[in-house]
């Protein structure tokens, strides 16, 4: 299960009829025959902070592998076949149920009550589900553990719901609808964000999301769930029982916090920590700082460096192509300022080369000996015009001077159109093959912060940014244990760094950093380099 902040996902899960079943395996008494349908929904939690009857940030869906429990009830008895029946979603958003199937009974389905619950327990004794009961999850609900581990997916397994419905009749007849009710209530906890107030003229703030350095709930260590969507961290806790709140957060500065409060289930409260002054931090971002996985700078002055750091700073400013080469890119163009707005603070070389899962460390580009993949928008009704090509074989005049063509940060545009030819078919992958799965491989090596694009390809562009400060970008890679950049002849035919930029449809554009500038004599198909890769933050 999933937390989402758009109502627009909140859509029933798919129904699926059950057919084909004997009559033995049926209810007794069945007057019309035909499919059992069930759909699953959450009711959301009432978000008491705001007034709002339900806080979409609040709601949950359903995910493939979830699963539920269902019941029924008639005259206060659990009917024959239908205790604890387990339905488990599937890829398609449909209701699978495991075991012999439910055939609907249009009489004797007026008189039953479903009950339904999730997280599913295949222990039935542990459910203590009472048929004769007003609730008969009353058992279930008083018993029931949160775990202190509350982080990622383990958040839905505390998240205990239950429901009752009845079978519709008419159109809709057999269709049984859960709307599930939240047992438990939720805690919110907004942190605020850690806001880096650069000293650097034209810089953007740069603003982070802080996480809790210690949460305690009720005096036990717990981690809550954080929901990207909100910028909140979310703990469930017991209905109707009284809880304290405690911890700290690294912002600027150590910070405490702390709270105690009561909520009946189904509800939710929201606590705003108000420390956005003592939050802000001035610093001077520089050439050869240092980008953590949680999206913390440290400056390459630091003493020591934190283990989680994953690039250096190589660029410093606006990357955007259209903000640094107006003349060269419009807005409407610009890949990087579309996907990621909030990118306008520098560049981050990734620390070390990438290499493939079977230890392949350098490579060809492609496995084909021609194709260039930036032709495919051209013909391409809802992409024409909204990318900035990178084959400098376009223009005659300039096809030998990648830099004169190519003046801005191409990178991530380039990495873009070769993703939608892998990924979309968009194009020949052919093409681009070989250089896309290092891209993908380091990006499943490497984590990024949520402040940063992912990693891509440098352009020719990006490459003479790291060649032209080359020394002090080498200093902090070797600080912390990177791979040192290394440097060729100009002309060399291997140890080259390739870069996302074609010369045409059959050579690379590729770099030897120090050992002279960028050469164009590299055949994509036949000649092996490395590929190193960058991001935006």
């Amino acid at each position: 299960m999933k937390l989402y902040n758009h109502i627009s996902t909140w859509a029933f899960a798919g129904l699926l009829a059950f057919t084909g079943c004997s009559q033995e395996e049926s209810l007794e008494g069945s007057s019309s025959l035909q499919g059992f349908q069930i759909s699953v929904t959450d009711a959301g939690f009432q978000n008491l902070s705001e007034g709002r009857a339900t806080d979409e940030n609040f709601k949950t869906t359903f995910v493939k592998g979830d699963a539920i429990g269902v019941y029924a009830v008639e005259n206060g008895q659990v009917v024959e076949g239908v205790a604890n029946r387990k339905f488990t979603m599937n890829e398609k958003g449909e209701w699978d149920l495991e075991g012999n199937p439910i055939e609907y009974d249009s009489e004797r389905f007026k008189n039953i009550t479903f009950y339904a619950y999730y997280p599913y327990q295949a222990d039935e004794e542990s459910i203590q589900f009472d048929a004769a009961a007003e609730d008969p999850f009353a058992s279930l609900v008083s018993n029931w553990q949160i775990a202190a581990d509350q982080g990622g997916t383990k958040y839905t397994q505390s998240d205990l719901m239950t429901s009752s419905s009845k079978a519709e009749d008419g159109r809709l007849q057999g269709k049984v609808s859960f709307t599930m009710l939240h047992e438990m209530a939720l805690a919110v906890l907004k942190i605020p964000n850690l806001v880096y107030d650069f000293t650097n003229g034209g810089l953007d703030d740069y603003s982070l999301n802080v996480a809790p350095k210690e949460l305690l709930i009720n005096d036990v260590k717990t981690t809550p769930y954080y929901d990207a969507a909100s910028g909140t961290y979310m703990a469930l806790v017991k209905p109707e029982t009284n809880y304290s709140i405690s911890g700290t957060y690294q912002g600027a500065k150590e910070m405490a916090f702390s709270a105690a409060g009561s909520l009946a289930s189904g509800k939710a409260k929201m606590y705003i920590i108000n420390d956005n002054d003592a939050n802000k931090l001035d610093y001077t971002l520089q050439i050869g700082d240092y980008l953590c996985a949680d999206g913390n700078l440290v400056s390459v002055d630091a003493a020591t460096v934190p283990d989680n750091a994953i690039g250096v700073v190589c660029y410093v400013g606006n990357p955007q192509p259209h903000v640094y080469a107006p003349d060269a890119c419009s807005e409407t163009q610009d890949a990087l300022y579309r996907d990621y707005p909030n990118c306008s603070h520098g560049l981050v070389l990734s620390l070390n080369n990438a290499v493939l899962p079977d230890g392949t460390a350098t490579s060809q580009y492609h496995t084909s000996k021609s194709g260039t993949y930036d032709t495919w928008f051209d013909s391409d009704e809802e992409w024409a015009g909204k990318f900035v090509y990178c084959n400098s074989n376009r223009d005659g005049n300039l096809k030998n001077d990648a830099l004169t063509m190519f003046p801005a940060f191409f990178g991530y545009n380039n990495t873009v159109l070769m993703t939608m030819v892998t990924e979309e078919g968009k194009g020949s992958p052919s093409t681009c093959d070989n250089a896309y799965s290092f891209i993908v491989a380091y990006r499943n090596a490497v984590a990024v912060p949520s402040a940063a694009t992912p990693w891509y390809i440098p352009s020719i562009k990006e490459w003479q940014q790291v060649a032209d400060n080359l020394t002090n970008i080498n200093k902090s890679i070797i600080k912390v244990g990177g791979e040192e950049m290394t440097s060729v002849d100009n002309g060399a035919l291997t140890g080259h760094y390739w870069s996302s930029t074609q010369r045409n449809d059959t050579f690379q554009w590729t770099h030897g950093m120090d050992g002279g500038a960028y050469n164009l004599i590299c055949e994509r198909g036949s000649r092996a380099g490395q590929f190193r890769m960058m991001l935006a933050f």
